[in-house]
């Protein structure tokens, strides 16, 4: 079997669109479920938000749904393609994590509504995506590492996301500790689970940020369908700060108390602890503020010096990197406006809401013109346009 993907796509438009539904996909979820946890835990509600915010957690379950019986059709119809993308292709391999990191969005707006009855259930299948999230942590960095070519390429931001999945869950398993009506002999594990899925996210989102930093210095430009993943460098910062904050809150809120074992889980430690976890989350996305300013300083001066200027710029799926790191550090700043009572960090927050919230709209629109023409798809042609009616004209060029 060949090992370099050049097996040939199928004829039928429909079957090629198929052939090219790629894991790249499962980031449209992953960006629309962050969209509704901020929009349940904005300082500023108003009438028909929650109802918004349902509307979008909906939505976000739907094109979850969609897309993995789609990607789930394609690995069955086209193996022999599908593993070919994944021994090669970074991306390809990278956002098969972003399945978990859209359900635990998902697990955590189902907690905002039905935590109190639902608890358990809810408790029951974070650990099942929490399992998954570990998976996605420790086996796709092993196949970019040892499995895919190496020296071939740059070390991209793609590479983050596994990482970027145990952060989610971290943050996921604090929320539904805090909220979820379950008791303290449960809640426990979950934090702890929680707080080492922060350690070894964290620690390598570090690593990796060193090596993608240091070859900026001799990388030549970026193309303007590659930039937008510099955003998901500050995704990993927003999410570990998120995580840090409400595994705090429910340390505070009394599960160590509870508990009451050893001597870290008691109830003199829960203030301390959950200090240092606000305090190391705010340092945490102090380093993200960095990196979301690097970001859109990086997309807006490729976009302006590339060859036709702005006029020239192409939608494809990457843009959708932006959305799910924009929103994590935004619901970051969401928290430390609860947590300091500071109107500045409500104030920002809802501004970079706003703006995700446009930006995402826009995505959306384009994506659905992309699928229309068949262009995201990888249908260069159209729809109505089969492979073989090019084939001659082809072979008369070469």
């Amino acid at each position: 079997m060949s090992d370099r993907g050049d097996l040939p796509p199928p004829a039928s438009p429909l079957a090629r669109a198929l052939w090219n539904f790629s894991s790249l996909w499962f980031i449209v979820p992953q960006g629309t479920g962050i969209i509704a946890v901020i929009l349940n835990r904005l300082k500023y509600q108003f009438n028909g938000l929650t109802t918004l915010a349902t509307i979008v957690w909906i939505y976000t379950i739907v094109q979850l749904g969609s897309f993995l019986i789609l990607y789930l059709l394609r690995t069955f119809l086209y193996p022999r393609h599908v593993l070919q993308q994944l021994r090669n292709n970074s991306a390809e391999t990278s956002c098969l994590c972003c399945i978990s990191i859209a359900f635990t969005s998902i697990l955590q707006i189902a907690v905002f509504r039905y935590g109190d009855t639902a608890g358990l259930a809810i408790y029951i299948m974070w650990w099942v995506n929490t399992g998954m999230a570990i998976v996605a942590c420790t086996v796709i960095p092993f196949i970019h590492l040892k499995m895919q070519q190496s020296g071939t390429r740059h070390m991209q931001a793609d590479m983050l996301m596994p990482f970027l999945a145990a952060l989610t869950s971290a943050a996921g398993g604090g929320v539904i500790c805090r909220l979820a009506r379950i008791s303290p002999r449960l809640q426990v594990p979950g934090i702890i689970v929680s707080y080492l899925e922060v350690g070894a996210g964290l620690a390598l989102v570090a690593a990796y940020d060193a090596i993608i930093l240091y070859q900026y210095f001799g990388r030549p430009s970026q193309s303007a369908d590659t930039v937008y993943q510099d955003m998901i460098m500050c995704g990993p910062c927003g999410q570990a700060s998120v995580a840090l904050q409400v595994l705090g809150e429910a340390v505070e809120a009394g599960s160590f108390a509870a508990y009451d074992r050893g001597q870290i889980l008691t109830a003199n430690a829960a203030g301390p602890f959950a200090f240092i976890s606000y305090f190391t989350g705010l340092l945490v996305w102090g380093y993200g503020v960095f990196w979301w300013f690097f970001a859109i300083l990086t997309i807006c001066h490729t976009l302006h010096t590339q060859p036709g200027g702005w006029k020239q710029s192409r939608f494809t799926m990457s843009v959708w990197s932006v959305v799910f790191p924009w929103g994590t550090f935004t619901n970051a700043a969401v928290g430390f406006g609860r947590l300091m009572d500071s109107p500045a960090f409500d104030v920002f927050s809802t501004a970079l809401l706003l703006l995700l919230v446009f930006i995402w709209v826009i995505i959306q629109i384009l994506t659905l013109k992309g699928i229309v023409t068949g262009r995201v798809l990888g249908l260069d042609h159209g729809w109505r346009k089969r492979c073989d009616e090019r084939r001659p004209a082809a072979i008369k060029e070469a």
